[in-house]
């Protein structure tokens, strides 16, 4: 598929192999998303611990893997949307977000930092609402909870 800006994008469940990269994508990503948490609060080994147990899909330009989406099928929703930094903008989140509704084939939900408005804005754009969740007590960080319906 092309990707916003003609290049194209090749959608594909990961493999062993893409390991490497999308924790290295998971973690810098991370760190920039969440900005006012410590730098050293994050480590690699996080996106094999946050990932497991669910699919995940990567989004492939020119060989190299430049995002990636996993999803939890069992509960509906979509864990975690991560792009590396110098492919944003090119609609490679937007056809990630397509890909795993149309692996979920119904509603899912997703959630994120309340804080992060940045990722509030880009789900916002691609047609997510946002829905009355329960309050998170305690040192969580707040979060908002999006669901979307298959295209």
């Amino acid at each position: 598929m092309p990707a916003e800006d003609g290049l194209r994008i090749d959608i594909r469940f990961a493999t062993a192999a893409d390991g490497p990269r999308c924790a290295d994508i998971f973690l810098h990503g991370r760190r920039n998303a969440f900005s006012w948490q410590p730098e050293d609060r994050f480590g690699l080994d996080d996106y094999y611990d946050c990932v497991d147990g669910e699919e995940v899909l990567v989004a492939e330009a020119g060989g190299c893997v430049v995002g990636f989406v996993s999803v939890d099928a069992g509960d509906r929703f979509i864990h975690t949307l991560f792009i590396d930094p110098l492919w944003r903008g090119r609609g490679i989140g937007s056809a990630l977000l397509r890909e795993a509704l149309t692996l979920l084939r119904g509603s899912a939900e997703l959630a994120c930092a309340s804080r992060n408005a940045a990722a509030r804005a880009f789900y916002e754009h691609n047609g997510w609402t946002p829905v009355p969740a329960a309050e998170s007590g305690g040192d969580a960080e707040p979060l908002v909870v999006y669901r979307k319906s298959a295209l």
